[in-house]
Order: structure tokens, then C-alpha cells, then sequence
């Protein structure tokens, strides 16, 4: 249902104006999927997040937080209630103690690694060519392996970690308390406003070359030739992972109207022009049940889904 003229106009209130009704999610997905988000807001402060998180709660609506849309599919539905985005310069600090390095949630990661390797500071080379933002890097553990195929992930350099909860109080956490483990963590239901990296002095020049080195190897071995989310699946084990399996299910390049499985990297969906959310929904479920048939693997979801009643459906 439409939104109460007077809450509209509390949002908008609220926000000086950054306030979309209805915005559609695919403008805020790397996959360029997904219905449209009942509230879209970009808060520009603490304070004002905080405001906006008592609207919610005084509303009764639900609320989500979205960073870069690297990770995430939307349904075609939409997300209700309130969508949060730290799109905003506020969110975008990143200060240097020593050698750490204390970065805002809506910090580009590509903008990130530039800053590293500027200052001299190795450990976070593996972030190289990953879209997306550091909040969403640090709730869901954002990793990659590299080209020895060492698996390196963001809970590795994460020292502490500072938040704001559902009812607008903030807190600091250590790192044994975010619960990292494989492309996940105990975060999801915090808003990540800071994360404070441990990260080892080097030289710049051989931080840069190994940039460029990672970079080159994801460029060679992942997708980029057309709008995707990354790795849909979680890799079963380092033995077989999820791209291997798939791509000996016969699926490299099979669709489902415009969602296709990519012939450069079976556990990438790209978006060929045009397609749905439940295009991408259907082709998932159909590399689940040929991958179950075959290998008896049952695929794990990598991605984010929104709403996420039934994961994948």
C-alpha cells in the first residue's frame, strides 16, 4: 500500500530531500535485477540514521541495509519497509593510526585498496577487482583466493568493529566477537558504520605490483563481460568447487531467458539483457538440481537474496 502523506513527508523531512519512494533495485545491484524498494534513503550522518531508524521502529517497518549490490540479488517484488544506503561522503572516512587503517562502511573497496597501497600498508591486495563497500565486506566476509589459490577474506585483517543496532545505539566490538567464518559472520542484523584494520607496513611498489598481479588474474579468470553478482555459490571444498562442478553438470552457457550460466565462469550468472530476477531464481534452482543429480553436492547460496524468506525461491 502507498505510504501515509505524513510519513512521506517525515522521510523526506528527515533526509533534506534523499528520500526515493519505490525506487527500483536494479539501478543498486551489480546484476541489474530486482523489484523496487518501498523506501530508499541515504542518511548523510549518524544522527540522521538514527532518526530514521526510529521512524522505522515507530512504523512498525521493516529495515534494510544495501552497500554496492555486488553480493546481492533482489526479487522482483521489491524489498519492503526502509532501505538504507551509506552512499553518502560521511561514510566514506578513511583515516591511518600507525598501521592501521580505520575506514567508513560506505567506502568503495576498489577506493580502499588504492588508499593501502598509497600509504605502504599490505593485506588488503586481495581485494583487488572486488566491487562493493566495506560494510557489506565486513558483515558477509568478503574473500577471494588468489592465483596460488590461498583463500584470503576481510575478517582476516579486521581488528574491531563499530556499529550502530536496530534501536540506534552504537557500539565497538572486538573481532572475536563478529563471528567471521566462510563468507559470513554474526553482523547481519548490525549497521557496520567503521571497521578498523590491522595491516602490515611494506613497500609500495611491490604492494602495487601484487595489486596489478590480482587484478590481472581476476580479469583472465572471472566474467566482465556482462552485469553479474559474482559467485552465486558458496564452493563445496577446495577440491570442487562450485564453478567445477557446474561446469561438469554440462551448464557453461545454459539459460533461462536472459540469465546465463558464463562460459568463462561456471559459478558466475550474467545478465544478457533484460532479465528478471525470476529468470536468475529459476536458473539457480535448475544448477542445484542438476549438481544434486550428478555429484550429490546440494550448492549453498554465496549471494545475498532480498526479501529472504526462502533462500533461492
Amino acid at each position: 500500500m502507498p505510504l501515509k502523506a505524513a510519513l512521506s513527508d517525515e522521510l523526506t523531512a528527515v533526509t533534506a530531500g534523499r528520500v526515493r519512494f519505490a525506487e527500483p533495485m536494479r539501478l543498486h545491484t551489480t546484476m541489474r535485477v530486482g523489484g523496487p524498494a518501498e523506501v530508499w534513503a541515504e542518511p548523510q550522518s549518524e544522527e540522521e540514521l538514527r532518526r530514521l531508524l526510529a521512524i522505522a521502529d515507530q512504523e512498525k517497518m521493516p529495515v534494510t541495509v544495501v552497500g554496492g549490490g555486488a553480493n546481492l540479488l533482489v526479487r522482483d517484488e521489491g524489498i519492503p519497509g526502509l532501505v538504507l544506503h551509506m552512499g553518502h561522503p560521511f561514510f566514506h572516512g578513511c583515516r591511518r593510526e600507525s598501521s592501521r587503517l580505520f575506514v567508513g562502511a560506505g567506502l568503495p573497496l576498489e577506493w580502499l585498496v588504492r588508499r593501502a597501497t598509497q600509504e605502504g600498508l599490505s593485506g588488503l591486495e586481495f581485494l583487488a577487482g572486488v566491487p562493493g563497500r566495506m560494510g557489506g565486506a565486513v558483515r558477509m566476509n568478503a574473500g577471494t583466493h588468489d592465483d596460488d589459490g590461498a583463500l584470503h577474506q576481510t575478517g582476516d585483517v579486521v581488528r574491531s568493529i563499530r556499529m550502530m543496532d536496530r534501536q540506534g545505539q552504537l557500539r565497538h566490538i572486538p573481532k572475536k566477537l563478529a563471528g567471521f567464518a566462510y563468507r559470513t559472520s554474526r553482523l547481519e542484523g548490525a549497521i557496520v558504520l567503521e571497521a578498523e584494520l590491522e595491516l602490515v607496513p611494506g613497500d609500495k611498489e611491490e604492494i602495487a605490483g601484487r595489486v596489478k598481479r590480482l587484478w590481472e588474474y581476476k580479469r583472465r579468470t572471472q566474467d566482465w563481460s556482462a552485469p553479474s553478482s559474482g559467485c552465486i555459490f558458496k564452493n563445496p571444498s577446495k577440491e570442487q568447487p562450485a564453478g567445477w562442478l557446474i561446469d561438469r553438470a554440462g551448464l557453461k552457457g545454459f539459460s533461462v531467458g536472459c540469465a546465463s550460466v558464463s562460459r568463462i565462469h561456471s559459478n558466475f550468472i550474467i545478465n544478457t539483457g533484460g532479465a528478471g530476477a525470476s529468470d536468475v531464481f529459476k536458473l539457480i534452482e535448475e544448477i542445484r538440481a542438476r549438481v544434486d543429480r550428478r555429484f550429490g553436492v546440494k550448492l549453498e547460496l554465496e549471494v545475498q537474496v532480498l526479501p529472504n524468506e526462502s533462500e533461492g525461491k
